[in-house]
């Protein structure tokens, strides 16, 4: 059992630990507590696991390995690419990088959450406000106007 009250910011499960420590016996790696801890983030869908993760992987057709390199931070169990935030000097309009792959547009009066979408600073965008009403328009329709 590790030490500790959790593992990855979860609650450990006692039973899972255990089924992992006897999956890693079978195979040969009795006592390896990367491979146990490996099994154990399989079985609780955490760290690099996460279906989110696993689903990124697999639409870009990565293995694990690749996809590790490039885009996880293995002393830190998170993404390597913090959340960004880029504020747009237009008055009302927030443009907002969130981790993974969607960006957020919100609202600059109300902050509410209008869409989300990708390349959205390159992007064609009038909307109104449903919370307060107000009129946003990008950047890039600006120039065009």
């Amino acid at each position: 059992m590790p030490r500790g009250a959790k593992i990855l910011g979860k609650p450990i499960d006692e039973g899972k630990w255990e089924r992992a420590k006897e999956r890693a016996a079978e195979e040969g790696h009795d006592g390896d507590y990367a491979y146990v801890m490996e099994i154990y983030k399989r079985m609780t869908h955490s760290g690099e696991f996460k279906p989110d993760h696993v689903a990124d992987r697999a639409k870009k057709g990565q293995s694990l390995p690749d996809w590790k390199k490039k885009k996880w931070d293995s002393d830190k169990h998170e993404l390597k690419v913090k959340a960004v935030r880029k504020s747009i000097d237009t008055e009302h309009m927030r443009l907002v990088l969130v981790k993974g792959d969607l960006d957020e547009f919100r609202c600059g009066a109300c902050h509410a959450l209008l869409f989300k979408g990708l390349n959205l600073e390159k992007s064609m965008i009038e909307v109104k406000c449903r919370s307060c009403g107000t009129l946003l328009v990008s950047e890039a329709l600006l120039m065009i106007h």
